[in-house]
């Protein structure tokens, strides 16, 4: 298995893990804690820049400086649909969606739980 595919599937299993852990505090009505909230998503923050830097070794369209892995982890957010789009075109935005949907599982979890037990 290469990098981009041990990050990929690290992310999807940080996500997933905190997914679970979110939906069990909101089953028995207990507050998530924000120490596990904080360190899923400083984590999958963490994963999502350390993928896009190994991803971009193999666009040439990437301009790639000596900082850039830093440049990644500190602007991630807006960076992202940039490169998606850049490198993968229209179907970079599907991909978007795909990260948008892994960082919010834990919410539609809970809004899930919410629709099966009291609607």
């Amino acid at each position: 298995m290469n990098r981009r595919k041990w990050l990929i599937a690290s992310l999807v299993s940080v996500s997933t893990i905190s997914a679970v852990f979110e939906g069990l505090y909101y089953r028995h009505g207990i507050p998530s804690t924000p120490a596990t909230s904080a360190l899923a998503v400083v984590l999958s923050a963490f994963l999502l820049a350390l993928w896009i830097d190994a991803d971009s070794k193999d666009h040439p369209q990437v301009e790639r400086s000596f900082d850039y892995g830093y440049i990644v982890l500190i602007f991630w957010l807006p960076y992202l649909p940039y490169y998606l789009w850049r490198t993968r075109g229209a179907g970079g935005l599907f991909m978007f969606a795909g990260f948008l949907g892994l960082f919010s599982m834990g919410f539609f979890v809970q809004l899930l739980m919410y629709c099966l037990y009291y609607l």
